[in-house]
């Protein structure tokens, strides 16, 4: 399967989330026509609308007002309830154990090399890493609603009988989850679920208000019978719409399972092992034992209970869709070995750097952070020596002396790697104290009187991890003009002339159908660090699909004269993870 493959599934996938959310509303629309309706007619019938017209607007007003009241109401409160759940907390709840990062035991340390492994293939820093260990089945999960609290979760059973390459595909198809923001989706479907629940159980007390106030004696006279009507109409309403709507809420939920396994392959360029973690769960299981399974069945790599409605694709459909070759049969399932890494998407050297030791702890993150910004000359190095000093703690500053020339050995893409990995436990700090971290690293940068452009990556890589909160909105005039930044930015790599290169890419706008043909290079002038802040700000904050396509079209950028340099690679690396986006070259550790 090719990478083109992997995009033009997440395309689909996500037109049919869009179209199955219309639909939802359209249900709540048509729960609040069919209570109109209702109403009008019980009204009518307890001589309330003698006059017998079925169009009443005081009462369109009402039926509707108030059914998208309460309706919106409710789920607007669950939402904000569960907006407020971490990963760490969903976790607990379904019995996960914590694992440490510098775990001793073989299963464990597997299990953090293989998140590492995704958390650079995916360009998301790294969640806490939970493992439920009463449950013997096969499945895993992401929870969370944003990335600064997700987790990820794997059964004791995915341990224990996926092999290596097989469990990095699962995790890989977890943190498409986390990228793709299912998590904050899940949420607000259960919101909306909710929000009809409520419906029914007005229905209900109006019902027994009406039924229990000794009013509906008058069988003409007054509105106690007509309010039995309208409250048992509203129940059984309330409770049509709760099924249907479950029944959209789980086909979004399978949509989104088939997006995360487009986007497990892309990370791991692997499909067969995901094919394979499938099958092996259809030879076993991925039935989970905790009692509140129930509340969280949309999280699961798998289905984790038995219900009515299913909220993931049939397996043989997922893996058809990964391994087009399948035989049909389910694989045993029986204890693996912990075997070494193997494949492209493997990182079989990072366990044994010194260096990544340190991003095991906040004060080594720090450092670490501060030393991917050390030259290469003497004289910048004291400037940048003599401001550390002055800014930095002697326990943080002994680790800087201790590591210094380590990390000035580094070739860019392991610099990047690094980032990731340290992320984590800088997130540990306070607000201020991420501030001032990302403060630091801006005047390290600039000690040598400018920024370089792979410099302000990783200050945007760093930043949009430790600050970034999401909220700002741009429009598309503004996101296409930093579009253009971002190309010209590649392009000059290449080292064209500005005839030629507008030539180059117009052709690479012609031969893709996201961007308009009309964009254009740059002037240098506008690429100085001010504009290309903007420009990534407009950027950070588009859709997913938005910074997908442009990756892809830097990356035919890029190859514009024939060859992807090193220092290329490295940039669409840098120029990836800084805008949260899935990265095309392999990060070599």
């Amino acid at each position: 399967m090719s990478g083109t493959n992997f995009f033009e599934r997440q395309d689909r996938a996500r037109r049919a989330t869009h179209w199955l959310v219309v639909w939802f509303a359209l249900a709540v629309l048509g729960t609040a026509a069919a209570i109109y309706a209702v109403a009008v007619a019980a009204l009518i019938y307890a001589d309330i609308l003698p006059g017998g017209s079925y169009w009443e607007p005081e009462i369109f007003a009402y039926a509707f007002g108030g059914t998208l009241l309460l309706v919106g109401g409710a789920s607007f409160f669950k939402s904000l309830e569960l907006g407020s759940s971490s990963g760490e907390m969903i976790a607990r709840e379904l019995g996960g154990v914590a694992v440490n990062p510098n775990a001793s035991e073989a299963d464990r340390r597997r299990l953090v090399n293989v998140v590492q492994e995704m958390s650079i293939a995916s360009g998301v820093p790294m969640p806490k890493i939970f493992i439920l260990e009463r449950e013997k089945s096969i499945n895993a999960f992401a929870a969370g609603t944003r990335i600064e609290n997700a987790a990820i979760a794997v059964s004791r059973g995915a341990l224990d009988k996926l092999t290596r390459d097989e469990l990095q595909a699962v995790v890989g198809h977890e943190f498409s989850h986390i990228l793709n923001g299912d998590m904050r989706l899940n949420v607000k479907l259960i919101g909306w679920i909710f929000g009809l629940v409520v419906l029914a159980l007005v229905g209900r007390i109006l019902m027994q208000s009406a039924m229990l106030s000794g009013n509906s004696r008058s069988r003409k006279n007054d509105g106690g019978q007509a309010l039995v009507i309208i409250g048992l109409a509203i129940l059984i309403i309330g409770s049509i719409s709760q099924f249907f709507a479950s029944i959209i809420q789980a086909a979004i939920s399978r949509h989104r399972e088939r997006l995360a396994d487009a986007s497990a392959t892309q990370f791991t360029r692997n499909p067969v092992a995901l094919a394979n973690a499938l099958a092996r769960i259809g030879g076993d299981s991925s039935i989970l034992e905790s009692p509140h399974a129930s509340e969280y069945s949309h999280f699961f790599f798998a289905c984790g209970v038995q219900s009515l409605f299913a909220t993931h694709p049939p397996l043989e459909e997922r893996i058809r869709a990964l391994n087009p070759a399948w035989d049909g049969k389910f694989l045993r399932s029986g204890k693996t070995k912990n075997e070494a890494p193997a494949g492209e998407a493997s990182v079989p050297s990072m366990q044994h750097w010194a260096l990544a030791d340190l991003a095991k702890n906040p004060k080594g993150a720090r450092a670490l952070v501060y030393l991917l910004m050390m030259t290469h000359s003497r004289d910048d190095d004291q400037v940048q020596a003599n401001l550390l000093i002055r800014t930095e703690k002697k326990d943080v500053f002994a680790i800087l002396e201790a590591n210094w020339e380590s990390v000035l050995a580094l070739p860019p893409e392991k610099r990047l790697s690094l980032v990731i990995l340290a992320a984590p436990q800088l997130r540990d700090y306070s607000q201020k104290e991420r501030k001032a971290i990302c403060a630091t690293l801006r005047r390290l940068a600039e000690a040598d009187g400018e920024i370089a452009l792979f410099e302000f990556l990783i200050i945007r890589i760093v930043e949009g991890l430790l600050l970034w909160d999401g909220d700002a909105e741009f429009s598309e005039s503004e996101r296409l003009a930093a579009a253009e930044i971002a190309f010209s930015v590649v392009m000059r790599e290449n080292r064209f002339a500005p005839a030629d290169a507008e030539q180059k890419l117009r052709a690479i706008l012609a031969d893709q159908t996201f961007f308009p043909a009309r964009l254009h290079l740059v002037a240098a002038s506008q690429l100085e660090v001010p504009a290309l802040d903007r420009a990534f700000d407009v950027l950070r904050s588009a859709p997913i699909i938005f910074r997908e396509n442009l990756i892809k079209v830097c990356d035919a950028v890029a190859l514009a004269d024939g060859k992807v340099s090193a220092a290329e690679a490295d940039l669409i690396n840098a120029l990836s993870l800084a805008l949260a986006c899935p990265i095309y070259k392999r990060i070599q550790l």
